[in-house]
């Protein structure tokens, strides 16, 4: 029996995304790196100088829809990215965002990471408010999560 080949991969194929027509090459961009599954280009309103955007060329709303092999691919460029910003910037840290759904800030609805050089006395506020767990309700959470996932006891 013949093996089914495997399906293609949506790519950026929405018509009114703006990172679809930029992976398109409709819109210009600071690209600093492409590959087969990705795009990398300095965001034009940067938090700070250095600012890059890790798009993934297959277009899917938020990062929690795109397949694990295509998050994989992607993700796997990081660490390298990380590092050069960090030194690109001299800077001093870096923060690792994706912001997933308009109440986390999403504004482009094109999964994607941003990649923030940081600085002593930036302008950014970090950290956020941490709330607390209250009695059992950490255990419940934990519970609940793993049951999402598949795993634990």
């Amino acid at each position: 029996m013949p093996q089914s080949q495997p399906q293609p991969l949506p790519s950026a194929d929405e018509p009114d995304c703006i990172f679809c027509k930029i992976i398109r090459k409709e819109i210009p961009s600071a690209a600093v790196l492409e590959t087969d599954h990705a795009l990398v280009f300095l965001d034009i309103n940067p938090v700070n100088p250095g600012h890059l955007l890790l798009v993934p060329k297959h277009h899917h709303r938020n990062l929690i829809e795109l397949p694990d092999s295509v998050a994989a691919e992607v993700g796997s460029l990081l660490p390298r990215l990380c590092k050069a910003v960090q030194a690109a910037t001299n800077a001093e840290g870096f923060n690792l965002v994706v912001n997933n759904g308009e109440v986390a800030g999403q504004t482009v609805f094109h999964g994607h990471w941003h990649i923030i050089p940081r600085f002593t006395n930036d302008p950014i506020k970090w950290p956020w408010p941490q709330g607390r767990y209250e009695a059992e309700e950490l255990g419940r959470m934990r519970d609940s999560l793993q049951k999402e996932l598949g795993v634990g006891g």
